[in-house]
């Protein structure tokens, strides 16, 4: 009794999507991509425009080289009656480097965050487009439809608001498992799962 294809197998048995033809667009075009992250940062722009909105460190927004100091160090004199600082590591990358190169830019508050906002949007739409194309599943328009639902999830459009730096970690997962489906066609498996290898995840912030 013959055994069931390996993931290999199927690999190279499965036939590629059919080529956007001369009547037929195509929707991963770097043109429709450029458009495809237009609308997402122009939907992270038209909320509450203008405004700050607290995303649970309201400090680092108004003063981000000062709050990625405070985070150096065992003790923070300078919340509550003075207390250690167990959360700040978790914004000391990427969100904290971005805010302070915004500031550094002179762009106000409320512009940096809506650009980490589109940011986080863009990584996530783009990394599950990747990875849907890599698996060869639906076609250009399904797979841009299932990209689009994958940022609108209520995990996402919930949280982006309210402790963005939690939508990190779901932004990169599709771009973790790229590698890994990379090789489990070709080339080796371990060096694959350490590229794919995530960094730690930040602290939840209170």
């Amino acid at each position: 009794m013959s055994s069931p294809p390996t993931t290999r197998e199927r690999a190279r048995v499965a036939e590629p999507a059919p080529a956007a033809g001369p009547g037929r667009p195509s929707y991963t075009s770097p043109l429709r991509q450029a458009g495809y992250a237009a609308v997402l940062t122009a939907l992270a722009f038209i909320q509450s425009t203008g405004l700050m909105v607290a995303d649970t460190k309201f400090d680092l927004l108004t003063d981000p080289g000062r709050f990625l100091a405070r985070g150096t160090r065992l003790w923070d004199p300078h919340q509550a009656f003075g207390q250690l600082p167990d959360q700040s590591w978790g914004y000391a990358w990427p969100m904290g480097p971005f805010y302070w190169l915004g500031k550094a830019a002179h762009l106000p508050p409320w512009v940096i965050q809506r650009l980490w906002w589109a940011l986080l949007l863009c990584l996530a739409f783009f990394g599950m487009l990747r990875l849907l194309q890599r698996l060869g599943l639906g076609t250009d328009v399904t797979r841009v439809a299932a990209a689009f639902a994958f940022v609108l999830t209520p995990r996402i459009t919930t949280l982006i608001g309210v402790v963005s730096v939690e939508i990190w970690p779901i932004a990169l997962a599709p771009w973790v498992l790229l590698p890994l489906v990379r090789g489990t066609e070709s080339g080796s498996v371990r060096r694959a799962a350490a590229r794919g290898a995530p960094s730690p995840s930040p602290a939840r912030a209170a």
